[in-house]
């Protein structure tokens, strides 16, 4: 009995390696590059972005190239990089600035920029924002737009996508 349950928990873990191995693609990624807050006065709280490196393979498919050498320049800082990497910099809410990616790698070079995202959170459980909802009522269908005070504002959360950089 003990025996199934020891297999059965290791086979657990080596399903939930290769389900983490699946979530998480390319190079695993060298240590962060940090950008200091305290050079800064309006920070609005952390930002980070992956960089990562790709060149054109057979078929349209890409590979990544680890060991490219980049610089990330924006309109408060420049930072050099190694690809794959993590760059963590203060973030300045929706005034955060555009990256641009300059990489090399041989003779291969490449650009790519990305500006700052804007994504819209609700609170778990809230509505998704006034109806018209068909809601059966006393037997008969009524048409109602409230959210029984569940419907919490939404929240504006800045984000920057990771950065793919294509090498020719």
């Amino acid at each position: 009995m003990r025996r199934n349950s020891a297999a059965r928990a290791l086979a657990a873990l080596a399903a939930a390696a290769l389900l983490a191995a699946c979530a998480a693609p390319g190079l695993p990624l060298g240590p962060s590059v940090t950008v200091p807050a305290s050079d800064f006065a309006a920070v609005q709280g952390q930002a980070d972005v992956v960089v990562r490196a790709f060149v054109a393979g057979p078929e349209d498919a890409r590979r990544e190239v680890g060991g490219a050498r980049c610089e990330v320049i924006s309109i408060l800082f420049a930072v050099p990089l190694t690809t794959p990497a993590r760059l963590v910099f203060p973030g300045f809410g929706p005034q955060s600035p555009t990256l641009s990616v300059a990489c090399r790698a041989g003779d291969l070079t490449g650009r790519a920029e990305q500006a700052v995202v804007t994504r819209w959170l609700r609170a778990p459980g809230a509505w998704p924002g006034p109806g018209p909802w068909g809601l059966p009522y006393g037997g008969g269908a009524s048409v109602w737009g409230g959210g029984w005070g569940w419907n919490a504002p939404a929240v504006a959360v800045f984000v920057y996508p990771d950065i793919d950089v294509s090498l020719r």
